[in-house]
């Protein structure tokens, strides 16, 4: 028999909080967009 599938979540350090990495991506890459833009004078 196999073993069930593992979840992604599982392999996080908190899996609970896998949203909060998320939402933490999100702001990460909004910010870095956010810098390119200031930088090349589009902001």
């Amino acid at each position: 028999m196999t073993e069930p599938q593992k979840s992604w979540r599982d392999s996080l350090p908190f899996p609970a909080h896998w949203l909060g990495y998320i939402v933490i991506k999100i702001i990460v890459l909004a910010l870095a967009v956010y810098l390119v833009l200031r930088w090349k004078g589009f902001v």
